[in-house]
């Protein structure tokens, strides 16, 4: 039995979504923004996690049809707030958790670009601070949907939504900087492709190196997930 079945239930949910993953912080920055033009047959936003009054609010404006969670789905108050706020609005809800501290799985690149491009618009694209994993799922949406260069669309990955490329986070940038530095000798190689056939999360991680200062930021100041 959820437990938004009981006031008691009900009550310990808002508590944990407002205090303890710091919903009280959120209402007062949404961190949202538009990711296609507004004549576009494809409308995309991205933020940090929606309060149900913040969905309700989407679908009336935008029509909202779905959200891509890049956080679990778990029993969670956060969670299960919006779970219950997309059911009753109609919205159909994607967990697809990722990490913003690790290189993506290539199956796991696989299945978000397989999503944004089989799953039905407008969407929201959400993590917990709407800073990392939403940067870079919103990167894939520029390449895969609108068809931006990765070089143009990695501006998503940026410090205008409070994202750090120099924590472990920025092995988020460090993917596409890789790619980047491959395609000036294979300007033939997609960057699909490259996630295919060249990705080597292994030896990412063994090159990559973040700065402390910064890890203190993400971690310890920010509590970003």
């Amino acid at each position: 039995m959820s437990k938004l079945q009981s006031k008691h239930g009900r009550l310990l949910a808002h508590l944990e979504a407002w205090l303890v993953d710091h919903e009280i912080l959120r209402v007062l920055f949404r961190n949202f923004y538009r990711l296609s033009p507004r004549d576009s047959e494809v409308q995309a936003f991205r933020s940090n996690h929606p309060s149900p009054g913040f969905l309700k609010k989407l679908k009336q404006r935008h029509g909202l049809k779905t959200v891509l969670s890049l956080r679990a789905a778990n029993q969670t108050g956060q969670f299960l707030l919006e779970k219950e706020a997309c059911d009753r609005l109609g919205i159909r809800l994607i967990n697809l958790p990722i990490s913003s501290r690790n290189f993506p799985k290539k199956e796991k690149l696989e299945q978000l670009i397989d999503q944004l491009q089989s799953l039905d618009y407008p969407l929201l694209i959400h993590c917990k601070s709407g800073a990392d994993r939403a940067g870079l799922v919103s990167v894939l949406f520029k390449h895969f949907v609108l068809g931006e260069p990765i070089a143009q669309a990695r501006k998503q990955l940026g410090m205008k939504y409070g994202h750090f490329r120099w924590a472990d986070t920025g092995k988020l940038d460090y993917l596409f900087d890789e790619f980047e530095r491959f395609e000036t000798t294979h300007p033939e190689v997609s960057f699909h492709q490259w996630i295919q056939h060249h990705y080597d999360r292994e030896q990412l991680n063994q090159t990559f190196q973040a700065a402390g200062w910064a890890n203190i930021v993400v971690n310890k100041i920010l509590h970003r997930e």
